[in-house]
């Protein structure tokens, strides 16, 4: 007698400790009956009066349906009928309504309890408000459906910029029995800022333009656009390589941003006296390749960056050598040297006039994919960090 009592009292302690329990949880929790008709509620937790404000009272003996409204997906009802049709457990989330009509967002979970003949005789619910988490959610998937557009907007617009550079390249070079020109322009996947021109400023007088705008993006293209429309305008007018890149430094001057310039080599070549005159201006050094002698010639004239000082405080200067019939002159950019640099070569320069000299009996088209293809060969057949370009001119007569 006593021991049965003092079970019947332990089994009283447990429940009522169970229930404290159940009652202090969060969420909401029910019983459902699948042994009545309509498979009604026979318990609910104070978790579940909280979440959706019926009391108990309101509840009990009513089948949970009556949390569903106008705007419940009948996909996500459907697919809670299904799990019971099959003694299944699922979870769902579905719009529910609360006592006083407010909706909420209902992540409800339904697990079957199956009695010894393994017969489904109840189902337990688990009840949460994720209203806001879904708001998250809504808000999260609102950002990235900008993020996306933003992106596409941003891809259009550098496809813009990449015809807007394609665009400031010579179409096409002077034709002359005199000298042959030849370029090589491989931009890099993102917008660089690297331009060439090549103009014919009198009957039988070149100029030759290589330069690189600081930067990548859109904004290189903007200053790449800016500082080949001012050099195209103003080179026409000089046949001085130093007044043509004075005057470019005066127009751009004020006109670029603090942390931005331009580096130049200009050169003008006259095929009647063979004179080429040339500024370097900031820029990489230029090469005249002399194969009857195999020799490097290196053009330097060591000025200071263009777009950067006022032409009150900078001063270009120009120099001039007398080219040979088969001399090469070769403007670059610095993908090349970076790309020779890549492959552990102590001294880059030399690398680059020792590739120069291995072929040069090559036509200086020619010679200029020689180049770019021993570069990639550098990089182990990666794509150059930076716009690959090559202008330069071969002395025929």
């Amino acid at each position: 007698m006593t021991i049965k009592s003092k079970n019947i009292k332990d089994l009283l302690e447990e429940s009522e400790l169970l229930q404290r329990a159940a009652n202090s949880s969060s969420e909401g929790i029910t019983i459902s009956s699948m042994n009545a008709d309509d498979s009604p509620l026979i318990y609910v937790n104070a978790g579940f009066e909280r979440l959706t404000g019926y009391r108990k009272d309101q509840v009990i003996g009513r089948n949970c349906r009556f949390l569903q409204g106008v705007a419940t997906d009948p996909k996500s009802v459907e697919k809670i009928r299904l799990a019971i049709q099959k003694g299944e457990a699922c979870t769902v989330e579905l719009l529910n309504y609360k006592f006083d009509g407010t909706p909420f967002w209902n992540r409800l979970s339904i697990t079957p309890i199956r009695d010894s003949n393994n017969e489904v005789t109840h189902y337990v619910g688990i009840q949460s408000d994720v209203t806001e988490l879904r708001k998250t959610q809504q808000k999260l998937q609102l950002a990235n459906n900008e993020l996306q557009r933003f992106s596409e907007r941003i891809t259009k617009d550098l496809e813009r910029a990449r015809k807007t550079q394609q665009f400031l390249l010579p179409q096409r070079f002077p034709h002359s029995e005199k000298v042959s020109f030849a370029s090589l322009f491989v931009p890099m996947e993102e917008i660089g800022g690297d331009f060439y021109d090549v103009l014919e400023l009198e009957s039988g007088i070149y100029g030759m333009l290589i330069a690189d705008v600081t930067g990548h993006g859109i904004p290189a293209a903007l200053l790449t656009f800016m500082s080949s429309t001012t050099f195209k305008n103003l080179a026409p007018g000089f046949l001085s390589t130093a007044t043509a890149i004075t005057q470019t430094n005066r127009k751009l001057y004020n006109k670029m941003p603090d942390d931005a310039f331009v580096t130049m080599f200009y050169a003008i070549y006259d095929s009647h006296s063979h004179k080429l005159t040339y500024t370097q201006a900031g820029h990489p050094e230029a090469y005249i390749l002399r194969s009857k002698s195999q020799e490097i010639i290196p053009l330097i004239t060591k000025n200071p960056l263009v777009g950067i000082f006022s032409h009150n405080e900078v001063i270009f200067t120009e120099a001039n050598i007398s080219l040979q019939r088969g001399d090469k002159l070769i403007l670059y950019t610095d993908a090349i040297s970076d790309a020779l640099e890549v492959s552990q070569n102590s001294n880059v320069n030399n690398a680059f006039q020792t590739l120069l000299l291995e072929n040069s009996h090559l036509p200086v088209k020619k010679l200029f994919d020689t180049i770019y293809e021993s570069g990639l060969s550098s990089l182990q057949d990666q794509s150059y960090p930076d716009d690959f370009t090559l202008v330069g001119l071969e002395v025929l007569i």
